[in-house]
């Protein structure tokens, strides 16, 4: 029996706190037959009622922050990294920069905001946004080494006198006391700071302030300036060195769209049920709405929490076409600004204090905040059991259906993805034309030609040899457009490892069972990644087959051309060889971390990253410098591949201590966090000569790996500076080729 196949998608734009609501709930109690996808510019966001702690030295970074990658993980939703550019409501899209739009069908904008600044103002070295936090923490970071290694006066101008910007003031005051001649002015546009507070709240405020040693500017609306000053409206100038935007918020500009009802701000108009009064489908919360019912609702998290619980609610009903809630804000909302001296003023209603107790109980309730994303963990014994994953929790990650029985699915043709589908994704394709191909995808024909002519390659018609081959993968990560741009680059490694250049591709793919525009949209992500990638490396996608099945999966046939005298061959190994390495290795425990929610968002960015390179160029290098032997290195790990070059070439070989491994991989093998490959791979240990065990980062099956290449020693040092200058900084000299004594194996050394 098939599991049931995804109807709706939901789409969550940015992790505000209502969104995080979500999301913690959709962990306890996800709805079958639905797919959660949140989108984000930055993987890792800090929670911002801890960040003027964290400025003022009372937390450190990792202890404010939350893992997206690790806690969409855990549950069971899929994560994006990028940034939103426009939202076609029309068309229910969401475009983001630099990858392909996701559909939806229901949509969430929690965008946040960012603080406004009168035009002209917002430049120069030192002017800095509240937004994003993570940036300006950054930039702070900066300024104080800037500071410390060129000691001088520093006047810093805090614009804006809210709750963050007075809470940012003084942490900001506190972390730079030491540097000589640092001031700091707060310029606030109003008669009273904490305009939207109690007077009393205002008062202990400023006169935290001014004990801190921070000038306070009332009536001091900031209408113009420079790089080194403010002039006022009241036509006096501010000398400044730095400027802080700490003004009230304004929206994303990606707001702005036809289908989109805004303000005349430009923030988003939602009404009781938080859905947008231009469209039902689209939901907003948090600081880029303007809640219609309440005009001036002030933009809090407090309300942004409630919002969450009421938008999960609606969403869930609005799917079902059952009448939705209203959101209905609370009259009085505790708040808790940190002065920076031990101490927070508590305002709630007309009543304000101030005292150690209060930033202890602010201290409680973010840390509880924090924790109550604390994502879940597995075992070692079971991360290594099944580093596959569950299928249907993977499947329900991708977009595809996983929790309970549905119809029967035919099989045999009656299986394949429908024409409609298929027709409607290829034709928005961006497929070059090339003279080679004669017919390709858009010729509806029923399979690829090539023209075979030696003019057209460039190389001797008695030498024109063609190059074959094929891979194919079930996904290994849960956004369709970053697998197909992945699983296109695996696909052509080996095409470049014979030193040939691919130019025809054809797509085989397996999708998971769903709702016809839920299977077009994740077909449109995953093939518009691949072609990506092969329109990069003018390799022609010239058709393919798809089909339905429990899994995503992708590969390619791909066709290549090469000069027969200058083929790379494995069996060319000689002793006294430099072997060079062009990228780390460690992808398949990385993967296998993340599938069980145990690799962070930078382990995951930087294993992406090392994937999304190309071979190409390292090919080419290779082929410059007259390489001996090349092989790249894949699913057996570096040592099954160095060793069949060893055998192909009767010579053993010793690494050194600089292979290249990536950052997370020690963390993940010391949990016992493997992948399933690595067991089979490790049979090969009986040929590894060490003192101790050999490590595991040797037998770790690789993704998109890096080539194996081996040079003569009078060339390894341009080699390496070629490779590193053409983006593979991590290339590196790994080992070198010995006399096979008796028979060919792999020394570890030091």
């Amino acid at each position: 029996m098939n599991a049931a196949p995804i109807e709706k998608h939901v789409v969550l734009v940015g992790a505000g706190n209502a969104h995080l609501v979500f999301l913690r709930r959709w962990r306890m109690s996800p709805w079958p037959g639905v797919a959660v996808t949140l989108v984000s510019e930055f993987a890792e966001i800090p929670y911002s009622a801890m960040v003027p702690g964290h400025i003022a030295g009372d937390y450190r970074w990792d202890e404010i922050t939350l893992d997206l990658v690790r806690f969409c993980k855990s549950a069971g939703v899929r994560f994006v990294a990028g940034r939103v550019t426009a939202i076609d409501a029309a068309r229910r899209l969401v475009q983001l920069e630099d990858r392909a739009a996701i559909s939806y069908d229901v949509l969430s904008l929690g965008l946040g905001s960012l603080p406004a600044a009168p035009e002209g103002c917002a430049n120069g070295e030192w002017s800095f946004w509240m937004r994003p936090l993570g940036t300006f923490t950054q930039q702070l970071e900066r300024l104080e080494e800037s500071l410390r290694q060129s000691p001088r006066p520093f006047h810093l101008a805090v614009v804006g006198g809210g709750a963050s910007g007075c809470e940012l003031a003084l942490a900001i005051r506190k972390r730079f006391a030491k540097s000589t001649g640092f001031r700091l002015t707060l310029l606030q546009a109003n008669r009273q700071l904490l305009p939207s507070f109690p007077d009393r709240a205002a008062r202990l405020m400023e006169q935290r302030l001014r004990d801190a040693g921070v000038a306070v500017r009332l009536e001091g609306c900031v209408v113009s300036g420079g790089n080194d000053r403010l002039r006022l409206s009241s036509g006096e100038e501010v000398a400044c060195d730095g400027v802080l935007w700490a003004t009230p918020a304004a929206p994303p500009a990606c707001l702005r769209t036809d289908g989109l009802s805004v303000d005349d701000s430009g923030f988003l108009r939602i009404g009781k049920t938080l859905q947008s009064l231009g469209d039902p489908a689209v939901f907003g919360t948090g600081d880029c709405v303007t809640f219609t019912p309440q005009p001036a609702l002030p933009r809090n998290g407090v309300h942004a929490v409630r919002q969450g619980h009421v938008l999960f609610d609606n969403v869930r009903e609005f799917l079902h076409e059952r009448p939705l809630a209203p959101f209905q804000p609370q009259r009085n909302c505790l708040c808790l600004m940190n002065t920076a001296d031990g101490e927070a003023i508590l305002s709630y209603g007309p009543f304000a204090i101030k005292g150690g107790f209060v930033r202890r109980l602010k201290d409680r309730i973010d840390r509880a905040w924090l924790g109550s994303f604390a994502t879940l963990t597995r075992s070692a014994s079971e991360a290594r059991s099944d580093v596959g994953e569950n299928t249907a929790s993977l499947a329900r990650r991708v977009g595809m259906g996983a929790a309970q029985l549905h119809l029967m699915r035919c099989g045999g043709c009656g299986a394949k993805v429908s024409g409609e589908v298929l027709s409607s994704v290829l034709s928005g394709l961006d497929i070059p034309n090339d003279p080679r191909v004669l017919l390709g995808t858009r010729s509806g024909e029923d399979a690829a030609v090539h023209r075979v002519r030696a003019d057209l390659f460039g190389i001797a018609p008695d030498k024109l040899v063609e190059v074959q081959t094929v891979d194919y993968f079930r996904a290994f990560l849960d956004d369709p457009y970053l697998f197909g741009r992945i699983a296109a680059l695996h696909s052509v490694s080996d095409v470049y490892a014979m030193n040939a250049r691919p130019f025809s591709a054809l797509a085989i793919a397996t999708l998971p069972y769903a709702r016809g525009p839920i299977q077009a949209a994740q077909l449109r992500e995953l093939l518009a990644g691949a072609t990506r990638s092969l329109n990069e490396l003018g390799v022609v996608l010239t058709g393919g087959h798809t089909s339905e099945g429990h899994d995503l999966s992708l590969g390619f046939s791909v066709t290549g051309y090469a000069d027969e005298d200058q083929l790379f061959r494995k069996s060319n190994l000689k002793p006294g060889d430099t072997l060079i390495l062009t990228k780390p290795l460690g992808t398949g425990a990385i993967l296998a971390a993340w599938m069980h929610g145990q690799c962070s968002a930078a382990e995951l960015r930087e294993a992406i990253e090392q994937m999304l390179i190309a071979n190409a160029s390292a090919a080419a290098v290779f082929a410059q410098f007259g390489a001996c032997a090349v092989t790249d290195i894949t699913g057996f790990g570096l040592a099954g591949h160095l060793l069949e070059m060893l055998d192909a070439s009767r010579v053993s070989a010793r690494l050194l201590a600089t292979v290249p491994v990536l950052s997370g991989f020690a963390a993940a093998s010391a949990r016992g966090i493997l992948s399933t490959l690595q067991p089979d791979n490790e049979k090969l240990a009986c040929r590894v000569q060490c003192p101790e065990t050999p490590p595991a980062w040797l037998f770790d099956p690789q993704t998109s790996g890096g080539l194996l290449g081996a040079v003569r020693p009078e060339v390894a040092s341009a080699v390496l500076e070629e490779l590193h200058r053409r983006g593979l900084p991590r290339a590196a000299a790994i080992g070198h080729v010995l006399d096979a004594t008796p028979a060919p194996m792999i020394e570890l050394g030091a």
